[in-house]
């Protein structure tokens, strides 16, 4: 699922007015879902986004900001860190002398 916002940079038609106009959702499947804000609320489903952006698209003057997808970000990290050891990476970067490491954990204050 993708979220974003119609953002209006110039209102054609005096409706909508500017900013923020409406919240897309894209679902898995591709639907698209226009849930329109301000004093006329609707909604509307679409077969795809590309459709909703060329019926309010206005030729560049309303864009889609999409939100950052943090849960799939964090499945991708999770995903990574599953197969990285700390205690091997520590090993491997870790000064070997006692003295470099206790310099390193136990840095002298100036």
């Amino acid at each position: 699922m993708k979220v974003g916002y119609l953002i209006r940079l110039e209102d054609e038609s005096g409706v909508s007015g500017t900013g923020r106009v409406a919240q897309v959702v894209v679902a898995d499947t591709g639907k698209a879902v226009v849930f329109w804000l301000g004093e006329h609320p609707s909604v509307i489903i679409y077969d795809n986004v590309g459709e909703a952006r060329a019926i309010h698209g206005h030729q560049g003057k309303t864009e889609i900001r999409w939100e950052p997808d943090y849960k799939r970000a964090y499945n991708e990290l999770k995903s990574v860190l599953e197969n990285v050891s700390l205690l091997d990476v520590a090993r491997d970067n870790l000064p070997k002398e006692e003295s470099e490491a206790r310099a390193l954990i136990f840095p002298e204050k100036e």
